[in-house]
């Protein structure tokens, strides 16, 4: 569906009018001297944004309680100590 256009003069004479038609879903282009200068669209409601993994429980899952011995910032420190 092709979105219906308005004018700046429409647009600022019936600014409240304008907003109902774009609440209601409709898309709406807006001209200035017959060019389309923006797009008026709904705002699509956000889904939930997902939480964080619990990145602990993760590795408690993989490694149990097990300590990884040396730790890997200790390894990483250890190689940059060769350079």
């Amino acid at each position: 569906m092709k979105p219906v256009t308005i004018s700046m003069r429409e647009l600022q004479q019936n600014l409240k009018k304008v907003i109902e038609r774009v609440e209601r879903g409709e898309t709406l282009e807006l001209t200035r001297r017959r060019r389309v200068v923006a797009r008026l669209v709904p705002v699509v409601e956000a889904r939930p944004v997902a939480p964080w993994p619990d990145l602990e429980a993760r590795a408690r899952a993989i490694f149990g309680d097990r300590v990884l011995t040396p730790a890997g910032s200790t390894l990483l420190l250890r190689a940059r100590g060769r350079w």
